[in-house]
């Protein structure tokens, strides 16, 4: 059927072997995955074993009828659209099909245009409740529970992109929910059922990206002993999410860009082009445009990033979410554990803080209160001493910051500028291995 991107799954059962095979043949030619069955146990295996979009029933069968066949069929699978054929089409007959659940019925004979049209109508069907699921996805998962206006902005737009295939770049603040949110954006797609495949650029060097990313050949390097598919391969068909986009090398930008134009690949040591299906996500902390205005970054590969732009805001800027995601990451953390409430103190400690680590940091201090509440509610005394409050006061006087605290609120305050790993060692002061190590210690991953 012209413009159809996907096949619809038939299931036709006749005890007239003759007709299975007549039916069967101008299905397949209209793009379905048609199978058949002339008998009614063997019919409902079926249903359950391929799970089929339409079973199209004969009505006078030996065994089942078709209404029997019908009822049975929705009682193993109620989503499945069922239509009975008949040519003793009646006002009874339809009364009968309809009561036991079918979609509709086809008055034998017809011709290979009303089946046609039928195809069209189930197909119609099928798809909008696909896209009604993934609405429903939508709905749970990474805004579970937001209410802040920049949230359900947010909402609104990933709502429109899980109807498309356009390329997207999530820019926001380290711990913002960038990665998780590519996730979600996935799972409500329609690529869905296909693989999600995650590349952090940062962490592949520079000799190793075309390899890692391109795949590569027998003998195409010391060392490559057999043929690898990279990352785009193995994302086929689903989502390949670049994490961290900005610190790609500018020969690994042109590699990439080349994908984005003409949508094929080549593995190293083989010169012979690979087409994909391959929708790209990427993600930075960065400011983009700032590097391509120095000459860093790719002005051509920023545009074909960014067609659509998706700025996570930081939680400083949505405090309504503050306290649902609190509640969220307390549920997931405690699981059939006996879920603690949070004090009032410690809801006006978790609004007033700043939040430089984000999301991330704050679904860490809930797992740290957690563990710390042993049960009861979650007090001022569970949450870390940033947010506590402890080191402000001791005694009724004001209290010296220790060494310790002071190193912890400097690494968080140029964690919260966004910069890369690198620049934020930097300003630190120390080496990169050093500021990870301190952010695990912290709580900040």
């Amino acid at each position: 059927m012209p413009g159809d991107d996907a096949e619809l799954s038939v299931l036709v059962v006749d005890d007239d072997a003759a007709i299975l095979r007549t039916l069967l043949l101008p299905l397949k030619s209209l793009g379905c995955r048609a199978m058949g069955e002339s008998g009614g146990e063997a019919a409902l295996a079926a249903v359950e074993k391929y799970a089929p979009d339409l079973l199209l029933t004969d009505m006078r069968m030996e065994g089942l009828s078709g209404v029997e066949m019908i009822a049975a069929a929705l009682e193993r699978r109620p989503e499945l659209i069922c239509v009975l054929m008949t040519a003793f089409a009646s006002y009874e007959n339809a009364v009968a099909a309809i009561k036991a659940g079918a979609y509709d019925y086809l008055p034998k004979p017809f011709s290979v245009g009303e089946l046609e049209h039928l195809l069209c109508r189930v197909r119609d069907l099928v798809r909008l409740r696909q896209e009604n699921a993934r609405l429903r996805q939508a709905q749970s998962g990474w805004f579970e529970g937001l209410t802040s206006p920049a949230a359900l902005g947010l909402q609104k737009l990933v709502g429109k992109l899980v109807q498309s295939d356009v390329s997207v770049l999530f820019q926001g603040e380290t711990g913002t929910g960038k990665t998780s949110l590519a996730r979600e954006l996935h799972r409500c797609s329609t690529r869905s059922g296909k693989p999600f495949v995650e590349m952090v650029c940062s962490a592949i060097a520079e000799p190793l990206f075309e390899s890692e990313v391109f795949g590569h050949v027998r003998g195409a390097f010391t060392g490559a002993v057999r043929d690898r598919a990279g990352k785009f391969e193995a994302a086929e068909g689903g989502t390949l999410f670049l994490d961290e986009v900005g610190e790609l090398s500018p020969s690994s930008q042109a590699k990439l860009l080349r994908f984005l134009e003409d949508r094929t690949i080549e593995r190293v040591g083989d010169n012979k082009p690979l087409r994909l299906d391959v929708r790209v996500l990427a993600a930075t902390n960065r400011d983009l445009r700032a590097l391509v205005a120095e000459g860093r970054f790719r002005e051509d590969l920023y545009y074909r990033l960014n067609i659509f732009e998706c700025r996570l805001p930081p939680l400083r800027e949505r405090r309504e979410d503050i306290l649902p995601l609190a509640q969220r990451f307390l549920r997931q953390a405690a699981g059939e554990k006996e879920l603690p409430a949070l004090s009032g103190e410690a809801r006006d400690a978790l609004l007033a803080y700043g939040w430089p680590g984000n999301s991330r940091e704050l679904r860490n201090v809930m797992e740290r209160a957690l563990l710390l509440a042993e049960g009861r509610s979650v007090r001022l005394v569970d949450l870390p001493p940033a947010l506590s409050g402890a080191a402000a006061k001791e005694e009724g006087s004001e209290r010296l910051l220790t060494l310790a605290e002071l190193e912890e609120a400097h690494i968080r305050k140029v964690l919260g500028l966004g910069v890369s790993m690198d620049k934020a060692a930097a300003l630190l002061g120390i080496t990169t291995v050093t500021l990870w190590r301190k952010r695990k210690e912290l709580g900040l991953e």
